[in-house]
C-alpha cells in the first residue's frame, strides 16, 4: 500500500489520506484498493470510465488534463460521507512512467536494466541475454515480443513494449523476485508514446534500422528518431551499437565516447567486440572473438574462440550484442562463452525441421524486406539445394514495403512461394497482388492464398537438399483475417510435416 500524497509528491501537494494497493489504466481490471489511471487515448478514452472504476472498488482516480490551471485540483465524486477523490494532472500522459515508477520503485542497483532496440534482432538478443543468464546460475526476467516474466516463466504480452504502468509493476515484480537481470524490448512506439521514459536502464542496444512500421512513424528519419530516444537517457553507462549498419555506426560517432561501444561481425577497429575467420556449416559458427577488457586505469584486448549452434550471420551479430551486453554488466568473458554452445535458438527465429526427404523447414519472424534478406543469405550458406521463400504481407500496415518484401525474396531465393500472413481487415488476395506486382517474374512464383496449404505444398515439392524458408510468422500462434484471430502455429505444422511422409 502506499498513500496518494506519497505517490504525487515530486509533482504537488495532496492533502487527501486515502491509500493504494495497486495501479490500472483499464477500468475492466480495477479491483478493491486500485488507483484508476483515466487518460485519453488512441481509440478510448479513459476518462469516460471514472464511475465504472468507482464502482468496482477503486480509492481515487488520477486524471489527465490539457489545463495547467487545473494540475494538482480535486473533484470529489458523488454524495455521502466519505469523498472519492478525481485528482487533475496536467499532460498526465507524458509523466506516466515516473508516477508509475514512484509506486513501484526499484532497489538501486541491484537488477540490471538492459534496454534492446532496432527494427530486427529485439527478441532474440533478449533471449540469448536470458538464456546465457540462466546457464551461468543467475536468474533473468525478459520483456517483449514472446511475453514477460522471469526466463522459463514468460506470460503472453500482447504488446512489444507494455504500457507504462505495466513496465514499472512488472520491473517491480521482478526485483522483489530477485532477478539478477532483466532484458526489455523497446520499441519505437514505446519511446515515442513514454512508456519506458522513467525506467533506469543500465545498458542500451542497438540492432540496425530497416524499413518498418512507416505507417505510424511517417518516414525514416522519424523512425530513426524515435529509436535514438534510447540512447539519451541519463541512466545509461553504456550505449552498445551495432557497427555493421549504418545508422548504428553514425550514432557511434554522435555519442560520448565514455559511453559508446560497438560491435561487428567482421574486424572493426573501432568495435570492442568483433569476430573474425568466421566458418559456418550446418552446426552454426565458430571463429575467433576479440574483445576489450575494461579496468579502472586501462583498456586491454583479448582473443579467444567463439562456438555457437546459431545459423546464419544475422543471428551470430544478435549474439554479440548479447555476449557485449552481459560482459558490459559484470559477467566475465571466460563463463559466457564457455555456456555459448549449449544456447537453443530462440522460438520462431531460425528453427529448423528435417523433412522425410531430406529437405528442411526452416521458421522465421523476418517480416521485413531486410529481414526477408538477411535470412536467406544466412541459409544460402547451408542450402545444398534450392532455396525456398514461403512468405506474404501483413494487412493494414506499410503498404510501401510490400513490394520490397517481394523484390528481396526474388533476390535471395531459388523458387517463391506468396501466400497470406495477417491479412487484418483486408483483402488477402489483394495483398497478394500488391506483392506480386513487386516481382520481375511474378509468373516464375507460386501462389496460395491459405497459408497451411501453401506450406505443405512447397513442403511436398522440396528435394533433397533444398532448404524452405518460412517467412514472417515465427512464434505466433494466430492468423488475423477479417478481423478476427484465427489458430494459425507455424512451428506446430512445421514439427508435423516433419514426421510425416509426404
Amino acid at each position: 500500500m502506499m498513500r496518494l500524497s506519497d505517490i504525487l509528491a515530486p509533482w504537488f501537494h495532496y492533502a487527501g489520506v486515502e491509500s493504494a494497493s495497486s495501479m490500472s489504466l483499464d477500468s475492466r481490471k480495477v479491483t478493491q484498493g486500485c488507483l484508476f489511471i483515466a487518460l485519453p487515448g488512441h481509440q478510448v478514452d479513459g476518462r469516460a470510465y471514472i464511475e465504472q472504476a468507482k464502482a468496482q472498488g477503486a480509492v481515487a482516480a488520477l486524471v489527465h488534463t490539457d489545463d495547467p490551471d487545473s494540475h494538482g485540483k480535486v473533484e470529489n465524486l458523488g454524495s455521502g460521507i466519505t469523498p472519492w477523490p478525481v485528482v487533475n494532472f496536467f499532460q498526465l500522459s507524458s509523466q506516466l512512467s515516473a508516477v508509475a515508477a514512484q509506486f513501484y520503485p526499484l532497489t538501486p542497483q541491484k537488477m540490471a536494466l538492459i534496454g534492446i532496440t532496432g527494427t530486427n534482432g529485439k527478441t532474440s538478443v533478449s533471449q540469448l541475454i536470458a538464456q546465457l543468464t540462466s546457464l551461468l546460475g543467475g536468474k533473468a526476467a525478459v520483456m517483449g515480443t514472446l511475453g514477460n516474466g522471469l526466463w522459463g516463466q514468460l506470460v503472453d504480452s500482447g504488446n512489444t513494449t507494455a504500457d507504462a504502468v505495466t513496465v514499472m509493476a512488472q520491473l517491480h515484480d521482478f526485483d522483489v523476485k530477485g532477478a539478477d537481470i532483466c532484458a526489455m524490448e523497446v520499441s519505437s512506439h514505446g519511446l515515442v508514446q513514454g512508456r519506458v521514459t522513467a525506467v533506469p536502464f543500465d545498458i542500451a542496444v542497438f540492432t540496425n534500422l530497416t524499413r518498418d512500421h512507416l505507417d505510424y512513424h511517417g518516414d525514416m528519419a522519424s523512425y530513426a528518431s524515435a529509436k535514438k530516444r534510447l540512447f539519451q537517457f541519463p541512466s545509461l553507462k553504456y550505449a552498445l551499437l551495432n557497427l555493421d549498419d549504418d545508422t548504428g555506426a553514425q550514432w557511434f560517432e554522435e555519442l560520448a565516447a565514455t559511453k559508446r561501444k560497438g560491435f561487428s561481425v567482421s574486424p572493426n577497429a573501432k568495435a570492442c567486440y568483433y569476430t573474425d575467420k568466421l566458418h559456418f556449416d550446418d552446426a552454426g559458427v565458430q571463429g575467433d572473438f576479440y574483445y576489450h577488457d575494461f579496468g579502472e586505469n586501462a583498456v586491454s584486448q583479448h582473443k579467444a574462440r567463439l562456438v555457437s549452434p546459431l545459423l546464419g550471420a544475422f543471428n551470430l551479430s544478435n549474439l554479440l550484442a548479447a555476449i557485449a551486453a552481459l560482459h558490459l554488466s559484470g559477467v566475465a568473458m571466460a563463463d559466457l562463452l564457455a555456456v555459448t554452445p549449449k544456447l537453443v535458438p530462440v522460438a520462431g527465429r531460425m528453427e529448423r525441421f528435417s523433412l522425410p526427404q531430406g529437405a528442411s523447414l526452416v521458421v522465421d519472424y523476418a517480416h521485413t524486406p531486410d529481414a526477408i534478406e538477411q535470412a536467406l543469405k544466412a541459409l544460402r550458406i547451408h542450402c545444398h539445394g534450392q532455396l525456398w521463400c514461403v512468405f506474404g504481407c501483413g494487412g493494414d500496415r506499410d503498404k510501401g514495403k510490400r513490394p520490397l518484401m517481394a523484390q528481396a525474396a526474388e533476390r535471395f531465393a531459388d523458387k517463391l512461394m506468396v501466400t497470406s500472413d495477417n491479412a487484418r481487415s483486408e483483402d488477402p488476395s489483394a495483398i497478394i497482388g500488391d506483392v506480386l506486382k513487386g516481382l520481375t517474374q511474378p509468373e516464375n512464383a507460386l501462389m496460395e492464398v491459405d497459408r497451411v496449404s501453401a506450406v505443405k505444398r512447397v513442403a511436398t515439392l522440396a528435394k533433397a537438399g533444398d532448404i524452405v524458408l518460412l517467412a514472417g510468422k515465427g512464434h505466433e500462434t494466430y492468423q488475423e483475417i477479417a478481423g478476427q484471430r484465427l489458430d494459425y502455429d507455424e512451428r506446430a505444422l512445421a514439427l508435423t510435416l516433419s514426421q510425416v511422409t509426404l
